[in-house]
């Protein structure tokens, strides 16, 4: 069996799940046990619970396009940090739409086992977005 490297997994993570929104494909990279950890959420997340997250921003921001700034990889492990791009067009964590484009930033740790993605522990700054969308109620 032919596997990638960490860093490729990751890179193609990014663009075939993630730029194509895409959430079904995840299945082909991730592992079938798969933990994403998000900070500040109190219980880690499922395969089919990440899923469910990745569908709620592409339909909260449409265009979401994510850039990867920089990669820093070792031979299991892979650190990444961000930028994102997408206009608020749908409803996002009870926020509804404010047709706004935002710009988000985050990190992630992804640990790859038997060529695919088993875990990953991200890190979003929801302050930035939230400063970019308003007060509730604008």
């Amino acid at each position: 069996m032919t596997t990638v490297p960490a860093s490729a997994l990751v890179q193609q993570f990014f663009d075939n799940v993630l730029n194509r929104h895409d959430a079904a494909a995840s299945s082909q990279m991730l592992s079938p046990d798969h933990t994403a950890h998000f900070a500040g959420m109190p219980s880690a997340l499922d395969l089919p619970g990440l899923q469910d997250v990745a569908r709620g921003y592409f339909a909260a921001f449409p265009d979401f396009h994510l850039v990867p700034r920089d990669i820093i990889a070792d031979t299991d492990r892979v650190a990444v940090r961000w930028t994102w791009t997408g206009t608020h067009s749908g409803e996002f964590m009870g926020m509804a739409a404010t047709g706004k484009y935002v710009e988000g930033a985050g990190m992630g740790i992804y640990h790859v086992v038997d060529g695919r993605i088993r875990e990953q522990w991200i890190t979003e700054d929801m302050s930035l977005l939230a400063q970019q969308l308003g007060p509730t109620g604008s």
